[in-house]
This record gives structure tokens, C-alpha cells and sequence, in this order.
């Protein structure tokens, strides 16, 4: 597969991420490849299957003007996989990895959750979760990595079960001590667009064809993606999924409003791709008249938007070790 985007020069913003993200990598490579193996001691699902409402909204969301990446609808009014995406909060991926371990029942069954959630002496929720969480330092402000990431662990669910997520229900919620133990998943739809309860609780998505499902490989968990990924990037290849599930697995495009106002996927995040691209996870179809030249995309006539690109999810990029190819693409670029 061609890396288109590693044919281009980095631009300077360009090169001040790649520096960051390899200043990330370092902290958090350690953690990723002790957290993959923790997988293989939980049962989970073959694969990540989430039900469309999850990253689609049917009806697209109202705006006034022309839609425009400066129109993107107010995070309410996004489908979950785009509300919950954060800089720094591990809230989606904390969703996705409770449902890919809700996901080793049997279909149709609403999961019970019997994992703790930070015991040492067990495999727990913090164990699933890699972060580039540090350790304090002084007697006063010493905290283990594991604690710090108990407490990001405990804000995601705080978020998850909020009034604008309803996306888990806290059955402990009203205990002094406890208030996140045995979290329960709700329906993937999150909270009703316009306000509402989300009073339904999730049950395991089948295969029988009733409705839109979309699957990402589970070597998103197991091969550490799901940590060294950024939400953008995540929400990303959520949104290609729910194309290929709905267009059947060839190259994709969204136009410019339907990935706005159904995906609520804005122009950063769209531009996740190019990253994806260099990782291996995503192939990308470019405009054949389009060229490189003078730090711009030229080729097209004047007056004319250039044809979208199309992407393809490369199933087999997830069977790679997440930190070593991120490390190879990124020192790659750097040197």
C-alpha cells in the first residue's frame, strides 16, 4: 500500500505534532504493551461490532447558513462517537474497550460487569487502559501511575453516564465509597437528540441482518491502537466502518455536509487521515489530477472544488504492534 501523505513535506504545524506525539510515545509505550497483553487474561469479542446509531445520525442536524467545517453542529447534536472525542479525556476509548469486553456474550444478552475497577490483585479496568500518566513526585503529591489512571478512569465514566452522554448507568452513583464499581453499558444511541432518557440497556449486537452494524478489527485493542490512536483518528476510522458496513468494503467517500451534520466529524478530524495513512490503517484514493507544488495541492481548475478523496480500512494494519509502527512512521518523518 502507498503512503500518499508520506510523499508530501511536513509542514511546520505539521512537524511541531509529530514532535509531540513522539514525546508521547515514549511515555506511554511501556504502559501500551503491558496493557495488550492484559487482553488475553479478559474474554472479549472476535471483533468491535457497534449498531449505527453509535457514530450515524439518520436525520442530519439543523444548521443556519450553508454547511461549512465552521458549521459544525453544537456537540448535543452529534452522534456519540463524535460527542464524547476529546483531547486529553479517554471517555470514547473507554466506551469502546467496555464494549468490545461486553462483547464475549452471547448476542442479545445485556452484559453484567464483574470486573473491578483498580484491583491489584486482579486484572481491573485500569488494566485494559494505557495513558501517559506519570508519577508523582514528594511525599505530598506522589501518586502511582495506576492511581492516576484510576481517577481519568473514573472522570470518563463520570462523562459517559452524564445527562448529555447516557451512554452507562451508575448503579453505585449514590455510595460514599464505590460510586464506579460494576458501571452497566446503555443503548449506543446515547442521549436522545433534543434531550430525553436513554433508559435502554445495552445488549450485545447480533448478525442477523435487522440493522447497520459496523466492525473494526480487534487488533484496535489487542495490538494497543485503541491507546496510541487520537479520538479524532478514532472517530475517523469509525466513520469509514459505518461506510464500508453500509457500502460494502471498497473505496469510500463522505461529502463535505452529511460527514458534518450526520457524522458531526469536522474538518480537523477529517484530516485524520493523513496520519491514519502513513500507519497503515487507511488507504487512501487521491485525486489522480491533483499534484504537489509549492507547499500546495494544485492541479485542479480554477473555480472547481477537487474530487474527494476515497478511503478503505486495511484490516490487516491492526495485526501490527501499535508502538512499534507508530515509532517507525513517526522516526521515519523526524529524521
Amino acid at each position: 500500500m502507498v503512503n500518499f501523505f508520506d510523499l508530501f513535506p511536513l509542514s511546520a504545524s505539521e512537524l511541531k505534532r509529530f514532535h509531540a506525539r513522539h514525546a508521547k510515545l515514549e511515555k506511554i509505550t511501556a504502559e501500551a504493551n503491558r496493557v495488550s497483553t492484559r487482553f488475553a487474561e479478559v474474554r472479549t469479542g472476535k471483533q468491535l461490532v457497534l449498531r449505527s446509531g453509535f457514530v450515524f445520525r439518520p436525520d442530519p442536524a439543523e444548521v443556519s447558513g450553508d454547511a461549512s467545517d465552521r458549521l459544525l453542529p453544537p456537540s448535543e447534536e452529534r452522534p456519540p462517537a463524535t460527542r464524547l472525542a476529546s483531547p486529553r479525556g479517554i471517555a470514547l476509548k473507554a466506551f469502546l474497550t467496555a464494549a468490545f469486553v461486553a462483547q464475549s456474550r452471547t448476542p442479545g444478552e445485556r452484559p453484567t460487569n464483574t470486573l473491578p475497577l483498580n484491583d491489584q490483585d486482579t486484572v481491573s479496568w485500569v488494566d485494559l487502559f494505557a495513558t501517559p500518566a506519570v508519577r508523582g513526585g514528594g511525599v505530598k503529591t506522589y501518586a502511582s501511575i495506576r492511581d492516576k489512571k484510576a481517577r481519568q478512569l473514573q472522570h470518563a465514566l463520570g462523562r459517559l453516564s452524564s445527562p448529555e452522554v447516557q451512554l452507562v448507568h451508575l448503579p453505585n452513583a449514590a455510595n460514599a465509597v464505590g460510586k464506579y464499581e460494576g458501571f452497566l453499558l446503555l443503548h449506543e444511541q446515547g442521549t436522545p437528540y433534543g434531550g430525553g432518557e436513554n433508559s435502554d440497556r445495552y445488549t450485545v449486537p447480533g448478525q442477523d441482518g435487522k440493522e447497520l452494524l459496523l466492525t473494526l478489527p480487534a487488533g484496535l485493542f489487542t495490538n494497543g491502537w485503541i491507546h496510541l490512536l487520537e479520538d479524532s483518528e478514532l472517530a475517523f476510522l469509525l466513520m469509514i466502518a459505518w461506510l464500508h458496513a453500509r457500502f460494502g468494503h471498497q473505496p469510500v467517500f463522505a461529502a463535505s455536509d452529511i460527514r458534518l451534520l450526520q457524522f458531526g466529524l469536522g474538518k480537523d478530524a477529517y484530516e485524520a487521515h493523513r496520519m491514519l495513512n502513513r500507519f497503515g490503517l487507511v488507504e487512501v484514493q487521491e485525486d489522480a489530477d491533483r499534484y504537489f507544488e509549492g507547499g500546495k495541492i494544485a492541479g485542479f481548475q480554477d473555480g472547481q472544488r477537487p474530487k474527494l478523496h476515497r478511503f478503505q480500512l486495511v484490516s490487516g494494519g491492526f495485526d501490527e504492534q501499535a508502538t512499534e509502527k507508530v515509532r517507525e512512521v513517526i522516526e521515519r518523518k523526524l529524521a
